[in-house]
């Protein structure tokens, strides 16, 4: 089994590495809400046919091509960017059910604010009765110890599944 090192000598487990990806999913979910917005602002925008329907302004068959260009590149990139979305979305609630079903009180809590909610250790120790964040690492890494991943536990490839 392939397990990653990292400052003094701790080997990462499957399961450690497992919610690292869940954080970085988060990240990626909101990055991706972003893009798909933005996408849609831009092929809807004003300098666009469909925005200029109210003026009388010409629209050349040119212009128009472009513009189904634009909208026909903006859906393939909506629909990529949406099937991400499902996959991390999935990952995100399988991590969530895991942390319910094996763990409870301060690990739950724990492991809750920094893998699902992407607290920071810092901010994690603010939240739950002022604990150091050596001590919350201490206490995440017992609370995923008692986590069993399923044999069909989501892995996003650019994250590195362990084999």
């Amino acid at each position: 089994m392939l397990q990653r090192s990292t400052k003094k000598n701790h080997v990462k487990t499957p399961t450690e590495l497992y919610f690292e990806q869940v954080i970085l999913a988060n990240e990626a979910l909101s990055e991706y809400r972003w893009r798909l917005q933005k996408a849609d602002q831009r092929a809807y925008g004003l300098s666009s046919p469909s925005g200029m329907a109210n003026t009388k302004v010409q629209v050349s068959a040119d212009q128009e091509a472009a513009f189904t260009r634009k909208l026909e590149k903006k859906d393939d990139l909506a629909r990529q960017l949406s099937a991400r979305i499902r996959l991390l979305e999935s990952l995100i609630r399988q991590a969530s059910g895991l942390i319910d079903q094996y763990t409870s009180g301060q690990e739950k809590k724990i492991l809750q604010l920094r893998y699902l909610k992407g607290y920071e250790w810092l901010q994690v120790s603010n939240e739950v009765r002022r604990i150091t964040p050596k001590q919350l690492r201490n206490i995440a890494r017992k609370g995923l110890a008692k986590i069993v991943l399923p044999e069909d536990a989501i892995w996003i490839e650019q994250y590195g599944k362990v084999a």
